[in-house]
């Protein structure tokens, strides 16, 4: 007799990496249940065409609602009674951020505490997307998890940490078993329009010309986006009632070196303009990835050159198509 699929619920589960983990725990034989506002900040119809496939199996379950609607998230988690929640519901970026704040505090923060009531509501675990964000400008690299002391540059990395003290205050009144994964720069097929290698990757099959912020000499840990899932599926399933883990590539490049290697996997030549650093960006990120190792035997897979060259192959058609 087959056994009953395990439930899960995944916010933002239309998105780059929601859709992404989504295929992943369909394959796995999961029963995924995907929450999605579809916020405007980019395109609809690419967050529809990350679900398409996920669609056609009958295990996959969509439902449009904000997790800003306390009542609505409630009487959703009770129907759907999921064991695990994965939460990557959050307004993202850096600038945008600064020129609104408030939309970002009421989403990252509001819409997180709707979520743990829900997650509490119905027994689940939660798993929760933070950011490397958190870190700031620390001059320690690489970061390893203790050290995030709160002092964050932008109004996005200020409600991740607000998040992570939120998660960590309900497992500590409540007994919520929780995960966090502080995330690394995460690219790859689906990666949203507005991040930098998608960003430059359009630019430059079009021969227009790229920014490069800090003159290019800003430095970040890319994590190819198969990794992070596999990581997520990890944590999902960790022993321990709190984890709290990075989750990077470990081998940070200069924005200059990743437009060089996205040259070599476009086989194209890049258009550079040198700009000034940008407010709330930080000057670089290093993810140290000891205890991710050590507590989920976790590791980084697949490299920048083989992760640019994955992501290329699928832009280019969808380039095509228009």
């Amino acid at each position: 007799m087959m056994s009953a699929r395990r439930r899960i619920v995944v916010t933002g589960g239309a998105g780059f990496i929601g859709s992404t983990l989504a295929d992943r725990l369909l394959s796995d034989g999961w029963e995924v249940t995907a929450v999605d506002s579809f916020d405007p900040f980019y395109p609809r119809p690419m967050k529809e065409n990350n679900i398409a496939r996920a669609r056609r199996n009958p295990a996959f379950h969509l439902i449009e609602a904000d997790t800003r609607d306390r009542g609505a998230l409630l009487a959703m988690f009770e129907r759907a009674r999921p064991e695990v929640v994965v939460d990557l519901a959050a307004r993202a970026g850096v600038r945008p951020s600064i020129a609104d704040p408030d939309t970002y505090i009421d989403i990252n923060v509001r819409g997180l505490q709707h979520i743990l009531a829900a997650t509490e509501a119905v027994g689940a675990r939660l798993v929760f997307a933070s950011s490397s964000s958190v870190y700031g400008a620390d001059s320690r690299r690489p970061f390893r998890e203790e050290q995030m002391a709160g002092q964050p540059l932008s109004p996005y990395g200020a409600t991740k940490v607000a998040g992570e003290a939120l998660v960590h205050a309900h497992h500590a009144t409540t007994g919520l078993p929780v995960a966090i994964a502080r995330l690394f720069t995460v690219y790859g097929p689906r990666q949203r329009p507005d991040l930098a290698i998608h960003s430059f990757a359009r630019r430059m099959l079009a021969g227009e010309p790229i920014t490069l912020y800090d003159g290019g000499n800003g430095s970040r840990d890319y994590t190819y986006v198969d990794d992070v899932v596999d990581a997520f599926i990890r944590l999902i399933d960790a022993p321990a009632a709190y984890v709290l883990v990075n989750v990077g590539g470990h081998s940070p490049v200069t924005t200059s070196e990743l437009v060089d290697r996205l040259e070599n996997a476009l086989d194209v030549r890049a258009i550079r303009v040198a700009a000034p650093a940008q407010p709330g960006d930080v000057p670089a990120t290093y993810a140290d990835i000891m205890r991710a190792r050590e507590l989920l035997g976790w590791e980084p897979r697949i490299g920048l050159d083989e992760g640019l060259a994955r992501f290329g192959a699928w832009l280019r058609p969808l380039l095509r198509a228009g």
